[in-house]
């Protein structure tokens, strides 16, 4: 029996099906079907109903190269049943059989994960008396999500060689502790050396634990340890016991800080386990965005991404991190999560990139960024999508005071949120600040606000564009447009004399308080960058 041609085999197959699933019942087999305006056709090797009333696509194979053959024949067949019969798609199901899975496992795995019908294989043994075997697959899992988690710590060292000799007990800590996934960057004091006693830095990014290992049951500690309790336990053992000049723990988005202060350099590049730098799939560009926390959204409020909303596996983890470097500021979280609906509305394939900075802490702002780098620490939000006919939206979020020109008092309101700088530090070391930071804003006059101009040309925006005003209203979100009589009104109620009210405009208007603020929490709190 066992030179049994294909056909026969099918033959013997639709005699008993109940090998495979108890209730199959055959309607025919090599099933014909067509679809003349694409002009493709096929013949499915056996249609079965099942014990719910379902279509059954039963696609056998034999042979190992031919079993090569079984997605796409099974992907054509699903599309023209619906086509050409017109057989609702929930109502379809599919089944591969073969005698020899070793070329079918991994790509029928990949597809009955992702696949919008039930896809199941089995495997097929025939005896001498004619009867058949079979037995339902197991598919393989999916392959255990690799990536940087926000457990991030600094080491630094004396020398370049003292920090190769640290990289290397490292690695042989992390190894004995059942931690393999690790990635890190070099850095270097490039100007000001006299000012600090260790010159060369590792920058350190632990991947993710395997669950059921050592580390798994560490104990839970607060902000990224509790969300990654055996990384967190993972970075503490080799915290005790790498030989280095000083440690300091880090988090996403430290990294950038380094990256924007001249006097420290990024030199290259280490990994191990799933980010060894010599795998090949990844460039320099993708080790900068893990350990910045690009990545996955795990910069807490910084993501930088781009995304196509019809790749929507893609496209629902972009949304996600986005909103997870929104959180702390339900007013943007709201307003870009709209944004981004729309966008995605519109058909064909569109770029869409986001670049968001949301630090949820007005103080932190003001301390760093006033009066000259404003721009760095401020709160922002670029939007661009870009449309397959040419037109494109460009959204912009920014903090901007209301009407009146802002809320007086600003020494006032700040120190009603927070007593006195050993306060706001608390918040800050605690990782609350977002907390006190809304109510801060809102007693101020602020308010987060989103601006949008669609245009169908390139260049800078013409006074015929589109404009689009994005605010928080009742709790939900409200799009504004100028081709919509209400905007000027809209606009004059959100501006001053119909002039943007932004931030440096806020600022500088209490400039005296500001000030004044700023010497405060830079004397009475230990504030470094």
């Amino acid at each position: 029996m066992t030179a049994l041609l294909e056909r026969e085999l099918r033959d013997l197959l639709a005699e008993q099906l109940d090998v495979l699933e108890p209730g199959l019942t055959p309607v025919r087999c090599e099933f014909a079907l067509s679809d003349p305006p694409l002009r493709t056709r096929g013949w499915i090797d056996i249609l079965a109903r099942d014990r719910h009333g379902l279509w059954v696509i039963i696609e056998l194979k034999r042979a190992t190269s031919t079993s090569r053959e079984a997605l796409h024949e099974v992907a054509k067949y699903a599309e023209l049943l619906q086509r050409d019969k017109q057989v609702a798609p929930d109502r379809i199901r599919a089944l591969i059989v073969s005698t020899d899975w070793r070329e079918l496992l991994v790509p029928v795995s990949n597809m009955a994960r992702d696949w919008s019908h039930d896809l199941r294989g089995y495997e097929l043994q025939v005896h001498d008396d004619g009867t058949l075997s079979a037995e339902r697959v197991a598919m393989l899992p999916s392959s255990p999500e690799q990536y940087i988690t926000p457990v991030h710590g600094i080491y630094l060292y004396a020398s370049p060689k003292d920090r190769d000799r640290g990289w290397k007990h490292i690695r042989q800590i992390a190894a004995e502790i059942g931690a393999p996934n690790l990635l890190a960057a070099d850095f270097e004091r490039v100007s000001a050396r006299d000012s600090v006693i260790a010159h060369y830095g590792l920058y350190l990014g632990v991947g993710t634990v395997e669950w059921g290992s050592a580390l798994s049951d560490s104990t839970e500690v607060d902000g990224y340890g509790a969300e990654h309790p055996a990384e967190y336990e993972a970075q503490c053992e080799i915290n005790a016991r790498v030989p280095c000049v000083e440690v300091e723990s880090a988090y996403p988005g430290v990294l950038g800080t380094l990256l924007g202060n001249p006097d420290w350099e990024i030199t290259g590049y280490r990994g191990t386990g799933a980010f060894a730098l010599g795998n090949g799939a990844y460039e320099e560009r993708d080790w900068l965005q893990m350990l910045a926390g690009h990545d996955r959204g795990d910069g807490q409020f910084k993501y930088i991404g781009s995304a196509n909303p019809r790749i929507t596996s893609r496209w629902h983890s972009f949304v996600d991190q986005a909103m997870t470097s929104l959180g702390g500021n339900p007013e943007w979280e709201m307003l870009v999560r709209a944004w981004l609906e729309r966008v995605a509305e519109q058909p064909g394939d569109i770029d869409v990139v986001l670049w968001i900075y949301n630090p949820c802490d007005l103080i932190q702002t003001v301390i760093y960024g006033w009066p000259d780098e404003l721009t760095l620490w401020e709160p922002r939000i670029k939007a661009v999508a870009r449309f397959p006919d040419g037109s494109r939206s460009i959204a912009e979020g920014r903090l901007c005071a209301d009407s009146t020109g802002g809320a007086p008092g600003f020494h006032h309101y700040v120190h009603e949120v927070y007593r006195d700088p050993g306060s706001w530090m608390t918040t800050r070391h605690g990782g609350t600040t977002w907390m006190t930071d809304l109510d801060l804003v809102h007693r101020l006059g602020l308010r987060y606000m989103m601006f949008e101009i669609i245009s169908d040309h390139p260049g800078p925006p013409a006074p015929e564009d589109e404009r689009g005003l994005w605010l928080v209203e009742d709790e939900q979100a409200t799009r504004y447009s100028s081709h919509a009589p209400e905007f000027v009104m809209v606009w004059q109620l959100n501006t001053y004399g119909g002039k943007l009210v932004t931030l440096r405009d806020f600022l500088t208007t209490h400039r005296h308080e500001v000030n004044t603020l700023r010497i405060e929490y830079l004397d009475g709190a230990d504030v470094r960058r």
